[in-house]
């Protein structure tokens, strides 16, 4: 009797990795739902052994808030009074921050 994780074929797997490109936030159980109308039933934790397989990690996504009226509004207004500053010395950078040592 073939495994389980056989199931997905490496054609399937395509197709899997194609719904994750769309929409990173799409679970285990939707992926399975979608395979199943590809004509391929398989559980969800076939999928996620399936993708850990390939490298990816289960994580669960994080809650961002939302704009406000006056954060859009400020956004906008802050952009307008830079529209015209001359960008070309200007470095852009992400807000990572790094931990050296850690007390935990």
């Amino acid at each position: 009797m073939p495994r389980s994780s056989q199931k997905i074929t490496s054609q399937n797997s395509i197709v899997v990795g194609q719904y994750i490109r769309r929409n990173s936030a799409i679970s285990s159980r939707n992926l399975a739902s979608k395979l199943l109308l590809k004509g391929v039933n398989v559980s969800y934790s076939t999928v996620l052994r399936h993708l850990a397989s390939l490298g990816y990690d289960k994580k669960c996504a994080l809650a961002t808030i939302m704009l406000t009226r006056l954060h859009k509004e400020k956004r906008i207004e802050w952009a307008r009074r830079q529209q015209n500053d001359d960008w070309n010395r200007t470095v852009f950078t992400d807000e990572t921050s790094f931990w050296l040592f850690s007390t935990v």
